[in-house]
């Protein structure tokens, strides 16, 4: 009888009160959907209600009395965002978040950081090596990439200091449901529309896929601090990612291995760390084995 109770504490105890930043965006709302659905307790923050996550005070408040950060709002880096306001939305932001978490005492932050930390992405510079890892040597150069690699850092810091768990999600473009029409419509004009004007590693990753990964981060087993790339289990090509990494960047050095022979399709973003940190699996890929 005893042991069951203890079953039923632990059950308990896997329910979380949890505040997620920008909760009506894209991801944040199937974040939401998701932590619904497995019993936790959502508090929301979001700008689209009024919500200001630079006012610490407010954020503080917010996360009092909860259990668990997930850490979405942010301005995306696009061409029409000021970099002085990526900046501060970015590290103000992280900071008032970490803040109250501290103050909090609250179980774990789940930070979203993007594959933008390393700098290699959106044609800014090619990698050291492909596939790409959480191992890659971070390079960011634009605005949007620096302030994910200092939240990153600042997270680093904060697990150090109050021994809460930080684990950094470092997703590439998040694709919703309706992406694989028209992915399937780029890549079908031909020609150099996959990689022109700046190639991306046939990466993504399903927005619900996403979704559960954050999920699995409140829960998992404590990593201190750590930095996960997400990324569909396939590139999203018609090409083999060899051959695709041979023509675009012949001069980076392979070091795929001969998982590529038995898998030619494999994603160029390797996704092992976030499988083993979280068991994590990615369901909705871009080849005929994809479950859509």
């Amino acid at each position: 009888m005893g042991h069951v109770k203890n079953k039923q504490k632990r059950k308990r105890r896997k329910r979380m009160k949890v505040l997620v930043t920008g909760h009506r965006g894209r991801i944040g709302v199937v974040i939401v959907e998701q932590l619904v659905t497995a019993g936790h307790t959502v508090v929301g923050f979001d700008r689209a209600d009024g919500d200001d996550i630079l006012d610490g005070n407010a954020v503080r408040g917010a996360i009092a009395g909860c259990d668990a950060v997930i850490h979405l709002a942010s301005l995306l880096g696009g061409p029409k965002d000021d970099p002085d306001e990526i900046m501060r939305v970015g590290l103000q932001g992280a900071w008032h978040v970490l803040a109250g978490a501290e103050a909090a005492r609250v179980q774990r932050v789940v930070y979203f950081s993007s594959v933008n930390a390393l700098g290699v992405f959106m044609g800014l510079q090619p990698p050291r090596y492909l596939p790409i890892d959480d191992a890659h040597p971070p390079n960011p150069v634009s605005p949007y990439g620096v302030a994910k690699r200092l939240g990153e850092e600042m997270c680093r810091h904060f697990t150090e200091k109050t021994g809460i768990a930080t684990i950094c999600l470092r997703p590439p473009w998040v694709a919703p449901v309706e992406a694989y029409t028209w992915m399937r419509a780029r890549l079908d004009k031909g020609g150099d529309a996959e990689w022109k004007p700046a190639w991306e590693y046939g990466a993504f990753c399903d927005v619900r896929d996403v979704a559960t990964a954050a999920a699995l981060a409140l829960t998992c087993p404590d990593p201190g601090h750590v930095t996960l790339l997400l990324c569909a289990d396939d590139i999203a090509s018609d090409t083999p990612s060899r051959q695709m990494a041979a023509k675009v960047h012949p001069d980076v050095p392979w070091q795929g291995g001969p998982a590529y022979e038995a898998e030619p399709f494999k994603a160029l973003v390797d996704n092992a760390r976030a499988k083993a940190v979280l068991g994590w699996r990615p369901l909705y890929g871009w080849g005929p084995h994809r479950r859509i």
